[in-house]
């Protein structure tokens, strides 16, 4: 038996990253793990808070969250892994510069659950990190 190519098309996974097309556009679910920063390495996009959600299915997706965006990091500070936590792409905002794309705004929605709380209690005493 002739071993399939692994280099085929159909073998490119889809991206699990979750994008904000338009407004009314959302996702949540359950932080399977703690938020992490990734750094923008090519200076086009600014880093990003990124969590990743396990949805109802059980289907993973990845959202990321620009850092400069104090309105959704201030309220995402105490998210961790066990946390319910959904974004709203609520509406967007005229850019500032004549040429430039709108902004998205982002309303973010947070639920703290007891597993968090056992996350928050473990960064208190230095187990984690």
């Amino acid at each position: 038996m002739a071993q399939e190519d692994i280099f085929d098309e159909k073998n490119i996974p889809e991206s699990n990253w979750f994008k904000f097309d338009k407004v009314g556009d959302k996702v949540a679910g359950v932080v399977v793990e703690n938020p992490k920063i990734k750094p923008d390495t090519s200076g086009q996009f600014g880093d990003q808070r990124v969590f990743k959600l396990r949805q109802e299915n059980g289907e993973i997706i990845t959202v990321g969250i620009k850092t400069k965006n104090n309105y959704v990091m201030e309220r995402t500070d105490k998210v961790r892994e066990g946390d319910k936590v959904g974004f709203k792409f609520a509406e967007e905002i005229a850019p500032k510069v004549k040429g430039h794309h709108a902004a998205k705004s982002i309303q973010v929605y947070v639920q703290l659950t007891p597993e968090g709380d056992q996350m928050r209690e473990l960064e208190k005493v230095g187990s984690l990190y």
